[in-house]
């Protein structure tokens, strides 16, 4: 039987580090500042001390970013409200991949307003603005560059732009895969949701414009906040965080610190740590790193001193870009955050950050790891409950399921047995007549008996054929289950994306915040459509 929701223990999801987290291990007490809880938020809104003037810089910020979109009166009415020292966010951030990319996206933005409902029930004095962080400063084109829709890959081919800051690629020539993807819905019924969930591309300039102007599509009525780092305003507060590391070096040392305890108690670190975690944004949108070397600095093929990089900081600090190990520092030092809310990859290089944070004086949020979801069907879960299937079983493999079901039905009702020994019974009856009668006639008679064998053990075998025969339609079933729930081995929402099942349902973004929770346990749940 199908559960409507499993732990992360139940299926393994995760490394051990994130499932020692989720489960409130004593060994990660050293990691984090505290375990996730809305009943001790309080303590955590005591230790984050936000100024009037950096709230005045963030909210102005960005609300310059939203621009001409058009925002919900709830958006709105929450980046006004950043101003107000009452008021604090709870955060996650995503990459800028195409129309979304993976449902696992969704599900995070969905959490974390989710999450801000109910603290706003639970502590009406205070505001909890939900955030979504955009990741245009990553450069990986090709892990965003693509979605799968039915079982095909979509890919957007860019090779000019493959090194340019994700933000700022360019989307001139998006309208060749946009038709690609129209052509995957050819009901009338869906075409005007098709057309507005498309054209927060076809309207956009660039890939920061586009993802801003879709996650305003689907959740701005759910008040969502999204944040742009690639900001001026936004880096001016980051410089002194940046100068810190060009002098120090300091995310390098306390990392590997935090590395050799995590090594101690049998955990592994997610992210490597470089002696320099900043790169420099080139004109172009090209990202460099800074590589330190005989205690100077390379941006490419140039060499500065300390001093001039300091001196580049200062002057031009919206070209200054943090890694991944130092993206967490730049978003708490801009944000009045209370929680960050990620992926099981995401939190496990939060948790080698916590001696980081306190070298930069800038207090360590609390962790959630999100939800997983799996989205279901009835007659999918009605079929898998008869058959007494688990959800696991479908990773196993379709022609193991089917033959193991046969089998079983094969032992229950095609059990030749009792056959086989009044057959074994009737031989030694029969040889014991003839010796009666002449010696010498068992070797015929056990010829002729082993002939009757070979006839029931053809008979058996073709039984057994038949039998399976019957679980084809079973079989087909099962495995298109297990396609939709693991395409490809993976999990479903690792590689589905939210477009079809918008258009299935508009309402389906609402369904799902109704669904994450915000319990301190994320748990995978199993929803049906």
């Amino acid at each position: 039987m199908l559960k409507d929701t499993y732990s992360f223990d139940d299926l393994k999801f995760s490394s051990p580090l994130v499932r020692d987290l989720i489960n409130e291990k004593s060994t990660i007490q050293k990691y984090i500042n505290r375990f996730f809880d809305l009943d001790v938020i309080t303590e955590q809104i005591k230790e984050k001390k936000f100024k009037t003037e950096q709230r005045n810089v963030l909210a102005t910020a960005v609300s310059a970013q939203a621009g001409d979109i058009k925002l919900s009166d709830l958006s709105s009415a929450n980046i006004a409200s950043l101003r107000n020292e009452n008021t604090f966010t709870i955060t996650t951030g995503h990459q800028l991949n195409l129309l979304s990319g993976p449902l696992y996206s969704i599900y995070k933005i969905g959490q974390v307003i989710s999450i801000c409902q109910t603290l706003s029930k639970k502590y009406p004095n205070q505001n909890f603005v939900p955030v979504f962080w955009m990741a245009t400063e990553d450069h990986d084109f090709e892990e965003i560059n693509h979605i799968n829709l039915f079982g095909d890959k979509i890919a957007w081919e860019k090779a000019a732009q493959k090194d340019v800051i994700a933000g700022r690629i360019e989307l001139k020539d998006i309208e060749g895969v946009i038709e690609t993807i129209k052509d995957k819905f050819q009901n009338p019924a869906i075409q005007e949701g098709l057309a507005a969930f498309l054209d927060t591309y076809l309207s956009s300039k660039n890939m920061a414009q586009a993802t801003r102007k879709l996650v305003n599509f689907l959740f701005a009525h759910q008040g969502i906040v999204i944040i742009d780092g690639d900001d001026l305003a936004l880096k001016e507060a980051f410089k002194p965080i940046a100068i810190q590391e060009v002098k120090q070096l300091q995310v390098e040392s306390t990392v590997e610190s935090t590395n050799k305890l995590l090594e101690a108690d049998g955990y592994h670190a997610q992210v490597f740590v470089r002696e320099c975690n900043l790169f420099y944004i080139q004109p172009d949108g090209v990202r460099k790193r800074l590589k330190h070397e005989n205690e100077h600095f390379l941006i490419g093929d140039k060499n500065y001193s300390r001093s001039e990089i300091i001196n580049l900081i200062n002057e031009e600090p919206q070209n200054f870009s943090p890694n991944a190990l130092m993206r967490p520092l730049y978003q708490e030092a801009i944000l009045p955050n209370l929680a960050y809310i990620g992926g099981g990859g995401e939190i496990a290089y939060w948790l080698q950050l916590k001696s980081t944070f306190a070298a930069f004086d800038i207090p360590f949020p609390m962790l959630r790891v999100r939800d997983s979801i799996l989205l279901t069907r009835a007659n999918e879960v009605e079929l898998l409950n008869e058959l007494q299937l688990e959800l696991l079983d479908l990773k196993i493999g379709v022609d193991h399921i089917v033959k193991d079901m046969a089998a079983e039905k094969a032992e229950e009702e095609l059990d030749l047995s009792e056959i086989k020994t009044t057959l074994a019974n009737l031989e030694k009856t029969l040889i014991g007549k003839a010796d009666q009668i002449q010696k010498g006639m068992d070797t015929m008679i056990a010829a002729e008996f082993a002939k009757f064998s070979n006839a029931i053990a053809k008979i058996e075998s073709k039984m057994l054929k038949a039998e399976k025969g019957k679980y084809e339609k079973t079989q087909k079933q099962i495995q298109k289950i297990a396609i939709r729930y693991f395409p490809n081995g993976g999990f479903q929402e690792r590689y589905e994306t939210i477009l079809p099942y918008y258009l299935a349902d508009p309402g389906i973004v609402d369904k799902l915040i109704a669904k994450l929770q915000a319990e301190k346990t994320p748990v995978i749940r199993l929803i049906q459509l």
